[in-house]
């Protein structure tokens, strides 16, 4: 049997990067069937509440606790500078505007945001090495 092949792409191994139209695919799949959202992010706490109250009734939290529960700090969410060099081969699109800042979903495979969650969200586990603390 052989072995898939691959190729290294900024440092991080590349088996297939999704396409632009595999990247809309797979976002409107998390939309559809994980909450993605909100629609329009923002960080001023009144907005989206009907979005925030939903996931936080998903996720059995209160609100508030809901809204620290973003992508941006999600076990899947990869935004390191070598991520960053790969999705530059997708283009920005509308769905990028105002997300504050691009990440990928390696749970789904797709390009998510800062600012948005959807009900897979998990924790980011922490580094055991380099804390405050140290």
């Amino acid at each position: 049997m052989k072995m898939p092949e691959f190729m290294v792409f900024g440092g991080i191994p590349e088996e297939s990067f999704p396409t632009a139209a595999e990247n809309r695919k797979n976002t409107q799949n998390v939309i559809d069937n994980w909450n993605l959202g909100p629609l329009k992010p923002s960080i001023q706490p009144r907005d989206n509440a009907e979005f925030w109250n939903r996931m936080a009734k998903a996720w059995s939290v209160d609100p508030k606790q809901a809204r620290r529960q973003m992508c941006a700090n999600c076990e899947y969410f990869q935004n390191s500078p070598d991520w960053q060099e790969k999705m530059e081969a997708i283009p920005l699109n509308a769905f990028d505007e105002g997300a504050g800042g691009r990440g990928f979903c390696e749970k789904f495979d797709f390009i998510c945001h800062n600012l948005r969650t959807c009900q897979a969200w998990e924790e980011k586990e922490d580094e055991e090495e380099g804390g405050f603390g140290d």
